[in-house]
């Protein structure tokens, strides 16, 4: 009590706690998001924890909560940082944020993230036990329920003579698994070229695109991999080298992609393929191909540019078979595994330090912007099309709705770009002085016409969700659209959410108050145990809809255990939160005393105030 000031009621500090809440609830709602992921189909390099108790319908809450809590987040975090910043100044503004954000990240650094990659490995640790999915058997073992269901494990043991018998027996070779994939694609994620060739005997469709992730055909895959036989295969059988997944890449491009993107996704899959090996065999699948190309110059474009990838012009027998090198190790710092769920502290170190140069700037040079500018609707006349200059840049994966992650050391400048917009709005909203709550004054009609409509179409034209994309649009018009929803997604439920909470939540409430304080302990420590949680239980024939909210209670109940007892009074709770006493009623500090002292002292500007409750003080931390 000794080293803390005793903060009285002023109006020089006034604690924002709709947004304290709402920042806690989009923390939380990380929890959420994340207890969903085993049960909606994710690809194993994305997610390798896969429940047997699927339910892709549940996508559509991990989609919902997804396209607006970051954003949201980081508007809240710039909000706040301006506050910091004009109570405290600039200096007690970075001195904050390094010890609340940049300390934290470290510490999680080599305490929760090795622990995270330990949990993130238990499935591919379990191969050996076939009740256990993993990485290279979950594509391979949610198979039909007919006489073909046994063809995709056979294809996955390279059992020739199984699958020829079953091939013997009827089954199609172009028989797809559940998840879209046709036999052929599978034999490339198994890299067994020998049924590859086997099937093309029976009359398989090389063709044929995947119906799951890009669309890819199985040259496509091959390509990628650098699975030369495989190709080769694929080319003599007629494989067209002309056709592209719906991002727009050719075999012949994708057979150009950095090669070490491609290395740590065969490793995730379980492909056991070294660097040296895609190296060589992606040569080794240009060079048919532009054989190919000798005998039907016209069987592929000559230059092929998409949003993301370029393939370079093809002259004569040459090819570009890989970007630079030191583009390699860009894409690879931008993309590796590093910080993992930690990576938003990460940006928010970087948006910290923009801000700091503004600050710098916007004082000497007295930069302000008009109220008007920054408020609706002008402000939605500026905010729209950055944001979709910037969600354009990203959501590459087929299904994908709103924002992409990157968890490397070097921020991607579409993701940092696109955060960037709400983390500056917000730091100048503070200074408009919104008390009439402008903002999200209409978040009745904005939220549920994000939720209802905008949500759900938006998600369609970026997967096909429901099936009615092709009765709404043209094919070459679904990025467009996509994107042009998931941008007036995203800004009606962050302003809703701002009204919403401002509405309801702009009070005292010591419940709140504590959600708020614990939230940031439970968003970084979560992941560990949560994933643990799910491993244990991915074998339980039990519904999903019983999983999801055991494995977040149960995942909750202890981190607000360990909250309590183990970080909150302690110089870890100090470190995320401010110093926190626990507080006994002390006889000689009375009410009676403090209002006697008042009258004691008419002068003080705080005598006609309500006296201070000393038994409930806590050093006040808006902001923080």
């Amino acid at each position: 009590m000794k080293n803390e000031p005793l903060l009285l009621p002023s109006a020089k500090i006034e604690r924002r706690h709709d947004l304290d809440a709402l920042r806690a609830i989009a923390m939380l709602l990380g929890i959420v998001l994340h207890a969903l992921m085993p049960f909606i189909g994710l690809p194993e390099f994305i997610f390798p924890i896969q429940d047997v108790s699927q339910m892709p319908a549940l996508g559509m809450i991990l989609t919902g909560i997804h396209g607006f809590r970051m954003p949201l987040f980081f508007l809240i975090s710039g909000f706040f940082t301006t506050m910091l910043w004009r109570r405290r100044g600039l200096n007690a503004l970075i001195h904050h944020r390094f010890k609340r954000i940049f300390l934290p990240l470290l510490l999680g650094l080599v305490t929760i993230i090795p622990l995270t990659n330990m949990v993130y490995s238990l499935p591919y640790w379990s191969q050996e036990n076939a009740s256990v999915p993993s990485a290279t058997n979950n594509r391979l073992t949610l198979v039909q329920d007919d006489s073909s269901r046994k063809l995709f494990p056979f294809i996955e043991s390279h059992n020739v003579s199984g699958v020829k018998s079953l091939l013997a027996k009827g089954v199609s070779p172009d028989t797809r698994h559940p998840k879209g994939y046709t036999a052929l694609n599978a034999t490339v994620y198994a890299n067994a070229p020998e049924i590859t060739k086997l099937l093309l005997e029976y009359g398989a469709n090389p063709n044929l695109p995947s119906l799951e992730g890009d669309n890819n055909t199985p040259l496509m895959e091959s390509a990628f991999w650098g699975q030369s036989e495989i190709s080769r295969l694929l080319i003599a059988e007629g494989a067209d080298l002309s056709l592209t997944n719906n991002k727009g890449a050719s075999a012949a491009l994708l057979a150009t992609v950095d090669i070490n993107l491609a290395h740590n996704i065969a490793q995730l899959i379980g492909l056991r393929l070294t660097i040296d090996q895609i190296a060589g065999g992606r040569e080794e699948v240009l060079v048919a191909i532009n054989q190919r190309l000798k005998d039907n110059p016209d069987a592929i474009p000559l230059r092929l540019q998409t949003n993301k990838l370029e393939i370079k012009q093809l002259t004569g027998d040459s090819f570009a078979p890989q970007a630079k090198a030191e583009e390699d190790i860009l894409t690879m710092l931008m993309y590796m595994p590093i910080f993992h769920h930690l990576w938003f502290l990460w940006y928010l170190c970087c948006l910290v330090a923009a801000f700091s140069l503004w600050a710098l700037a916007a004082d000497k040079l007295k930069l302000t912007f008009p109220r008007w500018l920054i408020m609706p609707p002008v402000c939605f006349f500026w905010l729209l099309p950055l944001t979709y200059f910037f969600q354009n840049q990203m959501g590459y994966e087929d299904g994908s709705f709103g924002p992409d992650t990157a968890t490397g050391l070097i921020p991607v400048p579409a993701i940092i770009g696109f955060y960037a917009i709400f983390f500056f709005y917000g730091a100048w909203y503070y200074d408009c002085d919104d008390s009439k709550g402008e903002l999200g004054k209409y978040w009745w009609f904005s939220l549920p016409m994000a939720q209802i409509l905008i949500h759900p179409i938006g998600l369609e034209f970026a997967s096909g969700e429901f099936g009615f994309r092709r009765e709404l649009a043209s094919v070459e018009h679904y990025r467009l659209l996509s994107v042009l929803f998931q941008v007036a997604y995203v800004w009606l439920m962050t302003t809703g959410c701002l009204g919403m909470f401002r509405r309801f939540f702009n009070h005292e409430s010591k419940r709140m108050r504590y959600i708020s304080d614990s939230s940031y302990w439970l968003y970084i420590a979560h992941i560990p145990l949560l994933f643990l949680l799910q491993y244990l239980v991915s074998t339980v024939e039990v519904s999903a809809l019983i999983k999801v909210p055991v494995t977040i209670f149960i995942c909750t109940a202890i981190l607000l255990i360990s909250y309590e007892y183990c970080v909150r009074y302690t110089a870890l709770g100090t470190l995320l939160n401010g110093a926190k006493t626990r507080l006994n009623p002390q006889p000689n500090i009375t009410t009676a005393s403090v209002q006697s002292s008042h009258a004691a002292h008419p002068q003080s500007p705080y005598a006609a105030q309500t006296p201070v409750d000393l038994s409930t003080y806590k050093k006040d931390t808006s902001g923080e």
